[in-house]
């Protein structure tokens, strides 16, 4: 019954954008793409590689902090592996293959799934507090302004609340060593197991500035691909503070799992947001397509790549 609840909960997504479809001027959308500027969609795509290369030595800079080592040729191959399963995935969660893909290059399995986490949650917690931004510009959408505040904060106090819990050691100890094994006793020879494996990690002011510092790189990357593409389809009219919060908040809805890859949730938030501007809802549909765009050029790449790291063999690339 269970495993029906979520598969159901996953179509969600796809069914806004079924009712999206049906209730969209096809004719009007196939003249809007065709419309479209084809050099900011290029350029879009092209950024690719420093995007990768930054998300990557961050995620170096945490395995770092744990005493764990990788090179940097590897790690943009594993990260670019783990955005093809993160994108097949309902919530992103095939990323977290990643630590499979450590754990089997002799790395300890707690540390290398704690890496992974934390650099989820250095973009959640980015892309959470920009979200507002698109939270407020949906406001007609929700009943009512202490909803909107109600929503950024919760999501900014559990978010926060995660990391404390996960990257600082005392807070993360009583997690593992005194809550967990309360509710879980047969977990605790494990835990315990992790708890030893995870205590190299220690947060420096160091740490936080370097994770922090390449967050906001990898997000000003992001912000300016996807801007890109309102440029290709003359959405000009939408400030570039919105196209921010709007992306930012569609990064953090897509981890919820109703949905596979943000479709149709996707589509919600940029309907919204661009029928405040005066666009059409086609032109919504359109820009959605340019977002998905992205997230194929993730997964053939990440692909492709796999293909040279597959499951159960371990390497390293040498350049």
């Amino acid at each position: 019954m269970r495993p029906l609840v979520s598969w159901l909960l996953r179509l969600i997504g796809p069914a806004l954008l079924l009712v999206f479809i049906a209730t969209s001027d096809l004719r009007l959308l196939w003249d809007i793409i065709r419309s479209a500027e084809l050099a900011p969609i290029i350029w879009s795509l092209a950024l690719f590689p420093p995007f990768i290369i930054i998300k990557s030595w961050r995620w170096i800079q945490i395995m770092r902090g744990m005493q764990l080592d990788l090179d940097l040729p590897t790690a943009c191959a594993l990260y670019t592996v783990g955005l093809f399963y993160g994108t097949v995935t309902p919530g992103q969660a095939g990323d977290l293959l990643k630590a499979v893909y450590l754990r089997e290059r002799g790395l300890p399995t707690a540390p290398a799934l704690l890496s992974v986490v934390l650099d989820r949650l250095c973009d959640l917690i980015i892309m959470a507090a920009l979200g507002a931004i698109g939270v407020f510009a949906l406001g007609r959408l929700l009943p009512s302004r202490e909803l909107q505040q109600a929503i950024v904060i919760v999501t900014g106090t559990g978010l926060g609340l995660m990391t404390v819990l996960l990257a600082a050691r005392k807070p993360r100890s009583w997690l593992l060593t005194t809550l967990l094994p309360r509710l879980a006793p047969r977990l605790r020879t494990h835990l315990d197991r992790w708890n030893e494996q995870m205590h190299s990690l220690t947060l420096t002011t160091g740490l936080i500035g370097i994770v922090g510092g390449a967050t906001l790189i990898s997000a000003s990357f992001t912000f300016l691909r996807i801007w890109l593409l309102f440029l290709a389809l003359d959405l000009s009219a939408v400030p570039l503070l919105v196209v921010v919060g709007a992306t930012a908040l569609i990064s953090v809805l897509q981890v919820l799992p109703i949905s596979i890859g943000g479709v149709g949730i996707r589509d919600v938030v940029l309907f919204a947001i661009l029928s405040a501007y005066g666009y059409t809802q086609e032109q919504a549909l359109t820009l959605s397509v340019l977002f998905l765009l992205i997230n194929i050029e993730h997964l053939l790449i990440g692909f492709i790549v796999s293909f040279w790291f597959p499951l159960g063999r371990s390497g390293t690339i040498s350049l």
